[in-house]
């Protein structure tokens, strides 16, 4: 917690040294760059399987096995945006990381190693995200609409901890992979001041899924600095072989944004 909390400040002073240099900049259009640094909050939902067998008694459930609670993370995104408002180009890097310490109610196989029922388990559930976007947007300056596709790669892992037939053993399990998905951006300016946004993506691939989207208010307080909220959901599911991931969380998210 404490490493996240020190990344989470560094970041937000570079983000800040950024705007405020920006500040210096004299034109009469409204900047085309801007970086936004969010806190986010979630608990995830979902199961996983690197037992490398299909068997339904090797499948952890987030909820019923680690009950995983509430925990911060980031979102760091720069986003261009031409100067007609038609084309939108976005790099976005994101990371969740939930721990829990529990007593297990059951016994299940991870990774080879069997855990057994009435014992303390540590899992560590990690989320990261990096993924670049382009929209096409049809419109005005009051309201731009239209396709986006993005691209990316998603690592999502399960780290636990705990008794084991074999006495306490610790195993790890991730699925990498790269990540595309088609939707739609949105964006109205609803006052000088004020951007309401939503943006969706989604995909099916063989036994693959993915979906995406998140929908929030700006309030810019000058030309330069403003603030951001909204809400986030994400679902993914991801199949290597017999051992998989299906992972969903939701949750609001704020920060700040920067125009230079």
């Amino acid at each position: 917690m404490k490493n996240l909390n020190s990344r989470l400040v560094l970041m937000f002073a570079m983000a800040l040294t950024t705007g405020l240099t920006a500040q210096a900049q004299s034109s009469t259009d409204w900047p085309k760059n801007e970086i936004e640094v969010r806190a986010t909050v979630s608990v995830p939902s979902g199961e996983a399987n690197f037992s490398g067998t299909t068997n339904a008694g090797s499948t952890l459930s987030f909820s019923r096995d680690f009950d995983f609670k509430n925990e911060p993370g980031f979102d760091i995104r720069y986003t261009y945006r031409t100067e007609d408002g038609k084309h939108k180009l976005l790099a976005e890097y994101s990371h969740t990381d939930w721990e829990r310490s529990t007593t297990l109610t059951r016994s299940f196989t991870f990774r080879g190693q069997t855990y057994v029922a009435n014992a303390n388990l540590n899992g560590d559930l990690k989320l990261r995200d990096f993924r670049a976007m382009y929209a096409y947007r049809w419109g005005n300056e009051k309201v731009r609409f239209g396709p986006m596709a993005d691209m990316g790669v998603i690592k999502t892992s399960l780290e636990i901890t705990g008794t084991t037939n074999n006495g306490t053993q610790t195993a790890e399990g991730s699925i990498t992979k790269f990540a595309a998905t088609l939707g739609y951006d949105l964006e109205y300016n609803a006052a000088p001041k004020v951007n309401v946004f939503h943006n969706l993506g989604a995909i099916a691939f063989h036994h693959d899924r993915l979906f995406h989207t998140e929908g929030g208010v700006k309030v810019y307080l000058s030309r330069q600095v403003g603030f951001v909220g909204g809400y986030k959901f994400e679902r993914y599911r991801w199949v290597n072989d017999d051992n998989f991931i299906r992972i969903s969380a939701h949750g609001p998210f704020f920060g700040a944004v920067f125009h230079f």
